[in-house]
C-alpha cells in the first residue's frame, strides 16, 4: 500500500504533466496565430520572386525594373521580418527552457508561466506583428501592380496581333482548305487564352506564349478576308441547303478566276441535279 507522501507525489506529477500539456497547447495556438498572419505574405513573395525574372522576357519597353527605392523598401520589409523572427525565436527558446527547468524541478509551474506569458502576448497583440505584415503586404501590392500592368499591356499588344473576328472565322468554314486553318486557330487560341491569363511564374511560360502568338498570327495571315461579293455569294450557296446549291451559272468568270488564283479549282466537282 502506498503512503500518503507517495500519493501526494503522484498527484503532483500528474498535475505537472497537465500543466505542461496546457503550456504546449498555448505554444501551438500562438504559433498558429503567427502562421495564419504570415503564411499569406510568404506565398505572395514566393510568387513575386518567380514572376519578376519571368517578365524580364517582355519587350524592353515593357520590362519592369525595380530601382533603388524598391530595393530599399524590400530591405525594410526584410529587417522587419528578421526583427519579428528574432523576437519569436527568443520566446520559443524561453518556452523550451521553462519546460526543461520545470521537468528538472519539483517547483510548481504556475509562477514561471506567468512571467513568460507577456512575451508571446506582446509579439502577437502589439504592433510588431501587425506592422510587419502590413508593411510586407503594402509593398507586395505595389510591386505586383507594376508587374500586372506590364503583363496586361503586353496582352493587349498580342491580342491586336492575333485577333480574328467571328465573321471572318465563320467565312473560313465555307471552304475545306480554309476550315482546317480556322479550326487550328480556334483550338490554339483556346489554349493561348488559358495560358496568358495569370501572371507567369517561369520564363518557359513566357517563351511558350510568344511562340503561340506568332503561330496564331501566321494562321490569321492565311485566312481569306477580302474575297469579292460574287465569290461570297457562291460560297454561301455551296454551304447552304441542298435544294439551293448553285448551278454552273453561278460559276461566273469572276468566281472562276478567283478560285483559280487561290488554287482551289480542284476542291470542287461537277455533278448532275
Amino acid at each position: 500500500m502506498s503512503t500518503l507522501r507517495q500519493q501526494l507525489a503522484e498527484m503532483q506529477k500528474q498535475l505537472d504533466l497537465s500543466v505542461q500539456a496546457s503550456k504546449a497547447t498555448q505554444i501551438i495556438e500562438k504559433c498558429g496565430i503567427v502562421l495564419s498572419k504570415t503564411d499569406t505574405v510568404a506565398g505572395h513573395y514566393g510568387r513575386l520572386k518567380c514572376q519578376y525574372p519571368a517578365l524580364q522576357l517582355l519587350p524592353s519597353e515593357l520590362r519592369v525594373s525595380w530601382g533603388e527605392d524598391q530595393r530599399n523598401e524590400l530591405k525594410n520589409v526584410v529587417n522587419s521580418v528578421n526583427n519579428l523572427l528574432s523576437q519569436w525565436g527568443r520566446w520559443l527558446n524561453n518556452q523550451t527552457q521553462v519546460t526543461a527547468d520545470t521537468q528538472a524541478s519539483d517547483e510548481p509551474l504556475d509562477g514561471v508561466v506567468a512571467t513568460q506569458e507577456p512575451t508571446a502576448y506582446d509579439i502577437i497583440q502589439n504592433d510588431s506583428l501587425t506592422n510587419c505584415v502590413t508593411l510586407a503586404l503594402s509593398l507586395h501590392r505595389t510591386l505586383n501592380d507594376q508587374l500586372k500592368n506590364a503583363w496586361e499591356e503586353w496582352q493587349q499588344i498580342l491580342h491586336q496581333q492575333i485577333q480574328v473576328d467571328s465573321k471572318t472565322l465563320d467565312a473560313q468554314q465555307k471552304l475545306e482548305k480554309l476550315k482546317e486553318i480556322a479550326d487550328e486557330y480556334l483550338s490554339l487560341r483556346e489554349k493561348f487564352d488559358d495560358l496568358i491569363q495569370p501572371l507567369p511564374e517561369n520564363r518557359e511560360s513566357v517563351t511558350k506564349i510568344r511562340a503561340m502568338a506568332e503561330h496564331l498570327n501566321t494562321l490569321r495571315g492565311m485566312m481569306k478576308t477580302d474575297w469579292p461579293e460574287a465569290v461570297q455569294h457562291f460560297l454561301d450557296r455551296i454551304n447552304g441547303p441542298q435544294r439551293s446549291k448553285p448551278t454552273l451559272s453561278a460559276l461566273t468568270t469572276e468566281v472562276f478566276e478567283w478560285l483559280r488564283a487561290e488554287d482551289m479549282l480542284e476542291d470542287f466537282v461537277i455533278t448532275r441535279k
